[in-house]
């Protein structure tokens, strides 16, 4: 860096929410506590939650085989299938690490569940195929939705704790990835400053994630130290390198900092990242992409799709009335509406909702992007309104935070014209707001009744975030990616967050 760079960190003004300076040895064991504390409690509540998702899970398979009359031995299918979920998952190093984000946790829970089916069979079925074999399937998938929910649920309450971690540089690059940390706490390292590298100059480069505010707490970031002394520094376990201009000639610089972990970050753009493989070359290293782009195979989807709508549709259905007769009584008119939205291959779609807006919406739209120029900018940003004039008193909001106004929508599904997993399809003026280039590749698949930008950002997120969000699930989509989504939507409604 610089030495006016370094200037330039240190002069950054502390915000009144974010103690003493930076630096200050009491800051730095109060703080480390504090994620200490976080940390342990995330780890327990793993633990904690799965003990309690596997237990339910062999709850429920007993009870099946009771309702069937499967001749089981209640007490010995509980215990051995509690400890082998525990133990299986404690072996994967589900509980290792708080700096895992939840889709890599997701990944592993997926591994625990294969390895869980698996030893259960070959512990049970040296005598034929006991009952015990049948519901192994059962309180797995069980143990491993309950095990999420927990998991996503109780790390929003507590604040979505991560890993301390400290970025190297103070420049551009530095601050966009602390950015982006900050925007993204499923990610499972929490930005708690910067290390100055006073030997190397910033690397300007483009910003890795578009901004999604946070402007206020990434000036208020302490300059924990310097790399040049090569000391230890207090207050940090992961240490993040944006870029690979910020290694060192010498790596015990870096080691001697003290860090558990050491990240290299690379800007891949838009490829696919998840599952990504390298290969080592001497001083280089290499990551290995897909030759092209994977996707779920339609009719596995499809089946999933029906498998879970249909059913889902007849429980939904007396909610659906209910609710219904409700907007009738705040506002006369239709309780349904279909809005027409751009799908799969740029072909209009009619989507079915829940009416959440007065019957006048788009006029009283006009009339407040007419008088506040505020809020006008705010809607050419997000196509959201905060405190939206047009929104049905107490039924409208209730509809919205719930997202209980999407459920007509899985006819859209059994029909066709939508997948329960995808990109949210947008109005044309919506996606007429976005680059060609990702217009065209947003209509590569089916749009969605959830995706990924529903359980990360949903409507707290601008454009920008929108775009990087819906190209992540693009480029990686899977059906085990699909899994995860559908798991983790139920906690993004609870949770409530960026509902609007």
């Amino acid at each position: 860096m610089s030495d006016v760079e370094v200037r330039g960190a240190d002069a950054l003004p502390p915000t009144p929410s974010l103690v003493p300076r930076l630096g200050g040895a009491g800051y730095i064991a109060t703080s480390r506590a504090s994620w200490l504390g976080q940390r342990q409690l995330l780890l327990a509540l793993l633990v904690a939650g799965d003990t309690v998702a596997g237990g339910l899970g062999a709850v429920a398979a007993i009870g099946l085989a009771n309702v069937v009359e499967l001749r089981i031995d209640g007490e010995v299918f509980a215990a051995m299938s509690l400890a082998l979920l525990v133990g299986t998952s404690w072996l994967l190093g589900v509980y290792r690490s708080s700096s895992r984000s939840s889709i890599e946790r997701f990944r592993l829970r997926l591994m625990v569940l294969s390895l869980f089916l698996l030893t259960g069979f070959l512990s049970w079925a040296r005598d034929g195929l006991p009952a015990e074999v049948v519901l192994l399937p059962v309180a797995g998938t069980i143990a491993l939705v309950l095990a999420s929910w927990i998991e996503l649920i109780g790390s929003t309450w507590l604040g979505n704790p991560g890993a301390p971690t400290s970025i190297l540089g103070v420049g551009p690059a530095s601050q966009a990835l602390a950015r982006l940390l900050l925007a993204q706490p499923a990610w499972g390292l929490k930005p708690v400053g910067f290390i100055a590298d006073s030997s190397s100059h910033a690397v300007e480069g483009r910003d890795i994630a578009p901004s999604g505010g946070h402007e206020d707490v990434i000036t208020s970031l302490p300059q924990l130290g310097t790399l040049a002394p090569g000391r230890p520094i207090a207050g940090f376990e992961v240490l993040l390198l944006p870029h690979g201009q910020h290694l060192p000639r010498d790596p015990e610089i870096l080691y001697r900092l003290g860090a558990k972990q050491i990240l290299v970050v690379s800007d891949l753009g838009e490829f696919a990242t998840l599952g990504l493989k390298t290969r080592s070359f001497d001083q280089f290293i290499a990551w290995e992409l897909t030759a092209s782009r994977g996707q779920p195979a339609y009719l596995p989807k499809r089946f999933i799709d029906l498998a879970i709508s249909l059913p889902l549709a007849l429980v939904a259905g007396p909610v659906v009335g209910l609710l219904a007769l409700a907007i009738k009584v705040v506002d006369p008119g239709p309780a349904f509406f279909e809005h027409p939205r751009i799908g799969r291959n740029g072909k209009p779609i009619q989507v079915l909702k829940l009416r959440t807006m007065y019957c006048d919406a788009e006029q009283r739209l006009e009339h407040v992007l007419a008088m506040d120029a505020v809020k006008r900018a705010h809607w050419q940003r997000y196509f959201k309104l905060p405190q939206d004039p047009r929104i049905l008193p107490h039924i409208g909001g209730f509809l919205r935070r719930t997202s209980l106004d999407e459920l007509p929508q899985l006819w859209n599904v059994i029909r066709g014209d939508m997948s329960l997993v995808g990109p949210r399809p947008f109005p044309a003026y919506h996606m007429d707001a976005f680059d060609p280039d990702f217009r065209a590749l947003r209509a590569t698949v089916p749009p969605g009744i959830t995706g990924f930008w529903q359980i990360s950002s949903r409507s707290d997120g601008d454009l920008g975030v929108q775009r990087a969000q819906d190209c992540f699930y693009i480029r990686n989509r899977s059906l085990w990616l699909d899994l995860y989504i559908l798991i983790a939507t139920l906690p993004a409604v609870l949770c409530g967050r960026g509902a609007k």
